[in-house]
């Protein structure tokens, strides 16, 4: 696991980082608002902002990190600004955790965001695959309505078509289908 924690000063991060020691984690720390605005974030699981940064607050350094990374993020602010700062910082996903808070609560909302990012990753992964496949689909469909219209098959035997050279060519289905839509003209895919 590899965690980004950006902070005011070097006392901070290191006392951030110390908290986590029981982790294991492979833990980078910026105290330089311009170097942690150029780092490279996606290869980072959890990135941290310690509230407030040397130039700003930090909910500008949180929302380019929600851009720039599929992180999970953490926001470290005093208690009696936190409820604000969640509703300020909701579209990010970004986990707040008041100030003073203790090493447990440090440790257990860094495994949240680990788990809570796992999710979101697994689900953004699904939704890209049945989009791929709604694509697909979509293609297919016009590939038989050529068949259809071309070859005066019904549409059962277009998709009978389409699987049977899908499976004697070992191409896929969409292969078949844009090859099916280029020769008959229809080259919009």
């Amino acid at each position: 696991m590899k965690i980004f924690i950006n902070a005011r000063s070097h006392e901070v991060a290191d006392s951030v980082s110390a908290a986590l020691s029981e982790l294991n984690a492979d833990i980078t720390c910026c105290c330089d608002d311009e170097s942690a605005e150029s780092a490279e974030l996606s290869e980072y699981d959890v990135v941290i902002v310690s509230t407030p940064l040397r130039t700003e607050f930090g909910l500008n350094f949180l929302a380019d990190a929600h851009r720039r990374t599929r992180a999970s993020l953490i926001c470290l602010v005093k208690t009696d600004i936190a409820e604000e700062v969640q509703e300020r910082a909701r579209f990010t996903g970004a986990f707040v955790l008041p100030r003073p808070f203790t090493k447990a609560a440090l440790v257990q909302t860094v495994r949240m965001a680990l788990l809570a990012g796992e999710n979101i990753r697994r689900l953004e992964d699904e939704n890209d695959r049945l989009s791929q496949k709604l694509s697909d689909s979509r293609l297919i469909n016009r590939a038989k309505c050529c068949l259809i219209q071309y070859l005066n098959l019904t549409e059962e035997q277009a998709q009978q078509h389409i699987v049977k050279l899908s499976m004697d060519t070992r191409r896929s289905k969409r292969e078949i289908a844009e090859d099916i839509l280029h020769t008959y003209g229809n080259t919009t895919l």
